[in-house]
Order: C-alpha cells, then sequence, then structure tokens
C-alpha cells in the first residue's frame, strides 16, 4: 500500500467545510479532481504550535480521483513521490507522521504538541 503526499494540505475557506477545502486544496496543488463522496475521513489532530496557535488537522482518504497528480503550485512545492506506508521518510514533519500511524492504527482522534506546551 502506497501513500501519496501527505503534504498536500490548506485552511479551510470561509463556507468551506473540511471535505469542500480538500476538493479545492487538491484542484489548485495537485491538479487533480476529486468527488467529496469519494473522500474518507481518517483522523482528526488537535495540534498546538508554540504557546498559542492552535490547528485542526483533518486528514482523509481520497478513494479515488480524476487527472495525474502533478505540481500546481511550482513556487510552493518542488516534487510529488509516493513512498511504502511502511517505509516513509524519516524527514516527514513529526505530526504527518502521527497522522501516518494514526491511519495504519485506525485511531480518529489525536492531540499533538500539548505535551510540550509550558503551563502557566
Amino acid at each position: 500500500m502506497g501513500i501519496g503526499t501527505v503534504q498536500h494540505l490548506g485552511h479551510v475557506e470561509n463556507m468551506e467545510n473540511m471535505r469542500m477545502a480538500m476538493k479545492r486544496e487538491a484542484k489548485e496543488e495537485l491538479c487533480i479532481d476529486i468527488d467529496i463522496k469519494d473522500l474518507q475521513f481518517v483522523s482528526l489532530i488537535h495540534k498546538i504550535n508554540g504557546i498559542d496557535t492552535i490547528y485542526y488537522n483533518g486528514y482523509f482518504k481520497a478513494k479515488k480521483w480524476k487527472g495525474e497528480p502533478k505540481i500546481g503550485e511550482p513556487n510552493k512545492n518542488e516534487e510529488i513521490k509516493w513512498f511504502d506506508i511502511d517505509n516513509i521518510p524519516d524527514n516527514l514533519v513529526d505530526d504527518r507522521k502521527e497522522a501516518i500511524k494514526n491511519y495504519i492504527e485506525k485511531i480518529s482522534y489525536s492531540e499533538f504538541g500539548w505535551d510540550k506546551r509550558k503551563q502557566g
């Protein structure tokens, strides 16, 4: 089993839900068309960066798509690579590693970075 880029990301815009944002970002960043009904929710990570930047990162699996993935925003990305899910690169961002772990272990919710937060 392989995985696509887990670096494909973006922010949810006004009046979008996560699946709508995923569809839009896939078109913008990967030049592929995904039907919202083909997006399967995998996991939500409640993440904190530093002391006050909080993210809710939703991860979805695209069951199918139209088009060949290619770089749609060359100013933001250099390349697309596919990896075996059991052999991901060591330099992958930590919370993306957590998302893959969640997918493998069927964990639908986790928290990331909160243990490093300074308690006030």
